[in-house]
């Protein structure tokens, strides 16, 4: 049975019961205890609803429409009016952005049920992380990152529908994909003021227009083709990101969503392949322009890759300068060579 914010619950492993507060996540709700008036979190599957928020009525009492009851939802007004739905980077209570574990959140602000599923890469695949439904004018804790998960982490995927009891003008499906850029989690200029959040957080748009993902099908070698040509077509336009603050440091991206779109059908092995080919080019193109200074996002990860990037500094660039980039715009993922 669905339990949302309002409803009385009843333990069922101990004595007692309380009021919902607020859902956690898809397994875990945050329940105040009638006995001591603390708040504790639950199991949903340790609880069993005794008087919906909705109705004030024992769920049990239901009959004829107990799907529709299923869905019923308790509005948590987050004083906004956009019928958008939102994800957000958040670091967590008291934290310093761009030094601390991130949250992130889902955001309902709209006037319909959702109906999420929630999966994230860090280079091994999509994985599913949870499901579950929010209520209009709510928000959820999907998922938790330390620093060092926040330099592997990839993507976000959110697979989401809209429900609304009634007549109403259905809205389209999501299926949105975030590619990640784990150095912007290191700058404070990143972060933004809400009206979600008290402290400034990462936010993302998910609704708009739609994003469709069109597969391709592709062979291994056929992949690797694509990949060769489109390198070769962007040897032509710079690839690289100029830093503002200093017109002779250059940036240059070498996590993989920020090489090529996709990954598929590529080992790890392939994509360090790729990275290091990026690394070697960008030094064969800037290796006359003396007093340069290249600033190589490589990301914290395993430190498979920053540990090749350093190898062959150490092994082929030997005449040039290399140390640790700026800890506050880079943290530990990325290396700045000096041209010599």
């Amino acid at each position: 049975m669905q339990i949302n914010s309002g409803d009385k619950v009843r333990f069922l492993n101990e004595t007692g019961g309380g009021i919902v507060t607020r859902i956690i996540d898809a397994k875990t709700v945050m329940v105040l205890n009638d006995e001591d008036e603390f708040e504790i979190p639950s199991l949903k599957r340790n609880l069993v609803v005794i008087e919906s928020a909705s109705t004030g009525n024992s769920p049990q009492l239901k009959q004829s429409n107990s799907t529709s009851a299923s869905f019923t939802s308790t509005k948590q007004s987050l004083f906004v009016e956009k019928e958008e739905v939102y994800a957000a980077f958040a670091p967590k209570e008291s934290s310093t952005p761009s030094e601390s574990p991130l949250e992130l959140y889902l955001i309902n602000d709209t006037n319909q049920i959702i109906l999420y599923n929630f999966f994230d890469e860090k280079g091994n695949g999509l994985e599913g992380v949870t499901a579950g439904t929010l209520d209009p004018k709510s928000k959820i804790l999907l998922a938790e990152y330390e620093i060092k998960e926040l330099g592997e982490l990839t993507c976000c995927q959110f697979q989401i529908i809209f429900y609304q009891q009634g007549k109403c003008t259905p809205k389209s499906p999501l299926n949105r994909t975030l590619k990640i850029q784990a150095v912007k989690f290191h700058k404070s200029s990143s972060y933004k003021d809400t009206a979600y959040f008290h402290q400034e957080v990462i936010l993302h748009k998910l609704t708009g227009e739609i994003m469709e993902q069109k597969l391709e099908e592709l062979s291994d070698k056929d992949f690797k083709q694509v990949i060769r040509e489109k390198g070769k077509s962007e040897k032509a336009k710079p690839a690289l990101k100029k830093n503002n603050s200093d017109n002779n440091i250059v940036e240059v991206d070498l996590h993989v969503n920020a090489l090529i779109d996709s990954v598929t059908g590529l080992s790890n092995a392939d994509i360090l392949e790729l990275q290091m080919n990026k690394f070697h080019e960008v030094l064969r193109q800037h290796q006359n322009d003396k007093g340069k200074k290249i600033v190589f996002i490589h990301g914290i990860g395993n430190g498979t890759l920053k540990q090749h990037v350093h190898s062959e500094l150490k092994r082929k660039y030997k005449k040039h300068y290399e140390q640790d980039a700026s800890f506050k715009e880079y943290g530990w993922g990325a290396t700045m060579v000096t041209i010599r």
